[in-house]
């Protein structure tokens, strides 16, 4: 795993002050009080940020929205045919289901068209408009997509078919010919742009309404927050209003289908959360188009029969887990690759690619290969001649533009910062992942690592039930406003209790002069690396948790490592790891320092051979050799030690096998050694 930079909480003078004030005139609780002024709420915002009230800004603010309905109010009254033009992903099934549910309301003749990823991709293409002529439809309406159809829009206008463009991408240099383009990143606009697809549409509504918000938020406020939450816009301003009123409404909803979804994923019992919608509700709507047919999903969204819902709610739950499945396949099949040839990661940019990979699973796996390795890092799909994949991305490193520096080599490619889409050439893979490393290497001799924002620091007398509580009010966390993290220093393990037949692990800590529980999901007792009475320091997120009517706080780990880690040190000399493995130069002080003599090599082999026939390399290097081994050292031992057959290494660095050997092993044999010699 790599190292995760902790960024601590900024102390300021100012900022203590703040949190004085609110705690003073707002008689909020210091835990809460610091965190909002840390966050740069004060005296004079904070009322917004914790109250249920707010109202969303007027819809005909929207850059031609008054265009957008007057054409829509004319095909309405005509008795016009009108397509809603969704997309496929979550954002875009919500949108699709806000718009075609309310015009069916109004009594139009509407019908949605949603493409399907694998043969159309995203977006407007001919087939779908010639198939939309063919059906008699003279409006079409774009919801989360539309602003770069410039050329589709031009085709539609040439077989007299009008469209309205209501999207939230960004735009490029020319807006498409349409009738109207609502998309609040139009330059003119001046409100909120963060919206969603899902929240433009709703204020289409809203303005087809009349421009009041009271009948749409009743009716469809619940769809666009789980739109809002799936597209993973910032949970500020405006979409913190629409996620709020949302979860207050689900509940109450008189939409069978929502509502069998919401019961199958088993959120019918207990309050919801903006968490619980992320993880249990829009990776089911999002499997129907990467597994199935979207328009699975948006027929159950807009279903008014419960055991038709029923039987859509339990296929959804089915393509969910098939994705699941496939999503594990495809890790599997990279881990392969990564263990048979780990000088991959190396790369600053990793490239992997395989045969037959789910296209609509890729982006997924991206970025869990992105959380495993802590780099950039695309997954291809080779099909034939053509390959297809996604990007993930952290930081400071533009996605969007790396890959543009590369567009010689693709046939098509798309996205922004952190997430990017490309097709090309199976022959090209090879040459596409040179050029981006190259491209990264020539604009960030650093690559941005792993960051972990801290909140504040945790002190035992936090730990109170009713201060706990009031952090409930900053919900919805999200993008934007992530649930606040904590830090524990100086916690010594007092015990170890494997949960749920080993899948997590419950810690006893000693914490200032208390003894309290930490839960770690998805942490087994194998890879928990800390003996009892080790110090340790922990992140960690403070939540209620209900049980018989009876409340109590829960402390989720979010991050581990040793009490007094130097991280700055740790990071450095992985960086230097990496740079002189990829046989970059380096500093002879830094050489000196970070390369191993024969005899270093030795004694790290003796040590190796005492911790048994398997054990965690990470915890070798924290407790045996005490953090007095340089980190850069250690890692190129390890690397010499497995070329010369002496050890296994897990592609994730969590396990270390030691193999057998006949005879004696000759070091300087090393290649890995005689090029870390002989570089400059």
């Amino acid at each position: 795993m790599p190292f995760t930079q902790w960024i601590y909480p900024a102390q300021s003078e100012e900022r203590m002050r703040e949190s004085r004030l609110l705690q003073r005139e707002q008689g909020i609780p210091a835990l809460l009080a610091d965190i909002l002024a840390a966050r740069g709420f004060g005296a004079g915002n904070v009322a917004a940020m914790l109250s249920d009230d707010g109202e969303l800004e007027d819809p005909f603010l929207l850059p031609d929205m008054q265009k957008a309905v007057g054409r829509i109010e004319a095909a309405i009254e005509s008795g016009e045919k009108i397509a809603v033009y969704g997309d496929y992903d979550c954002d875009g099934v919500t949108s699709t289901a806000i718009l075609f549910g309310y015009l069916q309301s109004m009594g139009a003749d509407v019908c949605y068209y949603i493409p399907d990823r694998l043969d159309e991709g995203f977006g407007m293409n001919r087939g779908a408009v010639d198939h939309l002529h063919e059906m008699g439809v003279t409006l079409i309406v774009t919801v989360d997509n539309g602003t770069s159809a410039i050329e589709e829009i031009a085709y539609a206008g040439e077989l007299g078919i009008d469209v309205v463009v209501t999207d939230h991408h960004m735009p490029g240099p020319e807006l498409p010919r349409a009738v109207a383009v609502v998309n609040p990143h139009r330059d003119e606009y001046a409100g909120f742009k963060q919206l969603c697809g899902a929240g433009v549409a709703l204020k289409m509504t809203a303005a087809l309404d009349g421009g009041g918000y009271d009948m749409v938020m009743e009716s469809f406020a619940s769809l666009a927050a789980i739109g809002t939450i799936g597209d993973v816009v910032p949970l500020v301003e405006e979409n913190r209003l629409i996620v709020r009123r949302g979860m207050q409404l689900m509940p109450m909803s008189e939409s069978a289908g929502l509502q069998a979804l919401v019961t199958a994923a088993g959120l019918h019992e207990g309050e919801l959360t903006a968490g619980k919608i992320a993880f249990g509700l829009c990776p089911r709507i999002n499997a129907a188009g990467r597994m199935g047919d979207a328009r699975l999903a948006a027929r159950l969204l807009l279903s008014e029969d419960e055991e038709e819902a029923g039987v859509m709610a339990e296929k959804l739950c089915q393509l969910n887990q098939q994705r699941r499945d496939e999503e594990e396949r495809i890790l599997e099949e990279i881990e392969r690759q990564i263990a048979e040839n780990p000088e991959l990661l190396l790369d600053r940019v990793l490239v992997l690619s395989a045969p037959g990979l789910n296209h609509g699973v890729v982006g997924i796996v991206a970025s869990r290969v992105l959380n495993m390795y802590g780099k950039p890092c695309f997954i291809l799909s080779e099909e034939g001649e053509v390959a297809v994949g996604s990007g993930r991305s952290l930081g400071n490193f533009g996605l969007f533009d790396a890959v543009y520096a590369c567009r010689q080599l693709l046939e098509r490619f798309g996205g922004h910062k952190l997430a990017a889409g490309l097709t090309l050439k199976t022959e090209n893979i090879g040459k596409f992942r040179k050029a981006i490393n190259q491209y990264a290497a020539a604009r960030y001799d650093r690559m941005p690592v792993m960051q972990t924002v801290i909140d504040r620091r945790l002190r035992a007398a936090d730990i109170d039930l009713s201060a706990v509580e009031l952090l409930e009010s900053l919900e919805p966390f999200g993008e934007g406003n992530p649930q606040p993290v904590f830090l524990m220093r100086d916690c010594m393990v007092e015990g170890i209790t494997p949960l749920s037949g080993g899948k997590h692990i419950k810690l006893r800590v000693a914490f200032e002069g208390r003894s309290v529980f930490v839960l770690c999901f998805r942490m087994t007792p194998e890879q928990f690396i800390y003996p009892k009475g080790s110090m340790i320091d922990l992140l960690v997120c403070l939540e209620v948790n209900t049980f018989r009517d009876t409340k109590s706080i829960s402390i989720r780990m979010r991050d581990i490592r040793p009490a007094g880690f130097e991280e700055k040190k740790n990071l450095n000399a992985a960086y230097y790891y990496e740079k002189m493995r990829r046989g970059e130069p380096v500093g002879e002080k830094i050489r000196a320092i970070g390369v191993p003599a024969i005899e270093e090599l030795r004694a790290l082999y003796r040590l190796l051979m005492g911790a048994g026939k398997e054990c965690s390399p990470e915890l070798l290097y924290l407790q045996s050799v005490d953090g007095k081994l340089n980190y850069c050292k250690y890692r190129l031992s390890l690397d010499i030690f497995r070329e010369m057959g002496l050890v296994e290494l897990s592609p994730d660095f969590s396990v270390m096998r030691l193999k057998p050997v006949s005879g004696k092993v000759k070091m300087e044999e090393s290649l890995i050694l005689r090029q870390l010699a002989g570089a400059n």
